[in-house]
C-alpha cells in the first residue's frame, strides 16, 4: 500500500487534498504524516523540501509560474512587472534546487490588460486544480514523461525582491520634471491617475 503526501499551505491545496481523498484508487492511502509517505505532492507549499526527504521519495510540485523563466516566489506580480502576455502552472519533479526539477507539463493562461497579480492567482488556482485532478492518477502510477529544464535563460526570483520592487519612490522621482508628465498609473476605469513627488 503506497502512501500519499499532499502538502500545502493555501486554500487551493485543501480543495486538491479533499478531491484525492474522494479519487483515491485501490492500493494507495493517504497519511497525514509527511515522513512515512511514499509519494509527496506539493501544492503550493511554502516551505523547501529537505535533500534527504526528496531523496527517498516520489515528490512534485505545482509550482505558480512558468518554468524555467519564473523559478522562486511572486511569479504572477513579476509576470505583470514584467509585461509578459502569459502566465502559467508548472507541474514538476522536485529536486535538490529551488523550482529546477524536470517538468511534466506547463498550462499557460493569457494574461489580459486588466489583469493583476490576485487575479492571475485566482486563474492560477483554477488552472492547479484542473491539473491535479488531470494528472492525480498518472503521477501515482508513474505514467508521464519528465524533460529536464535548461536553467540558462532561468531566473529565480525571492520574496525579497518583490519586497524591493514595491517601493516605487525612485520611479515617481525620475518623471518629476517642473512642465513635464509626472509619473502615472491607470486604473481600473481607464483613467490616468498622476503621481507627484512632492
Amino acid at each position: 500500500m503506497k502512501k500519499i503526501y499532499i502538502a500545502t499551505s493555501r486554500d487551493i491545496g485543501i480543495k486538491c487534498k479533499n478531491w484525492a481523498h474522494k479519487n483515491i484508487p485501490a492500493g494507495y492511502q493517504m497519511t497525514e504524516n509527511m515522513d512515512d509517505c511514499d509519494i509527496f505532492i506539493s501544492v503550493l507549499y511554502d516551505t523547501i523540501i529537505r535533500k534527504e526527504f526528496i531523496k527517498s521519495k516520489e515528490c512534485f510540485n505545482f509550482h505558480p509560474g512558468i518554468l524555467p523563466e519564473y523559478r522562486g516566489s511572486g511569479a504572477y506580480s513579476w509576470t505583470i512587472i514584467n509585461q509578459e502576455k502569459k502566465c502559467g502552472i508548472t507541474l514538476h519533479k522536485i529536486d535538490a534546487g529551488i523550482d529546477t526539477g524536470d517538468v511534466i507539463e506547463i498550462r499557460q493562461f493569457l494574461v489580459s490588460e486588466n489583469d493583476t497579480a490576485y487575479s492571475l492567482y485566482k486563474k492560477g488556482t483554477e488552472t492547479i486544480f484542473k491539473m491535479f485532478k488531470d494528472w492525480f492518477l498518472d503521477l501515482l502510477t508513474e505514467n508521464y514523461i519528465a524533460v529536464e529544464q535548461h536553467l540558462y535563460n532561468s531566473k529565480l526570483y525571492y520574496r525579497k525582491d518583490l519586497s524591493k520592487a514595491r517601493n516605487i519612490t525612485r520611479y515617481i522621482k525620475a518623471f518629476h520634471f517642473p512642465d513635464k508628465e509626472s509619473a502615472y498609473y491607470i486604473n481600473s476605469k481607464g483613467t490616468k491617475i498622476y503621481i507627484n513627488f512632492e
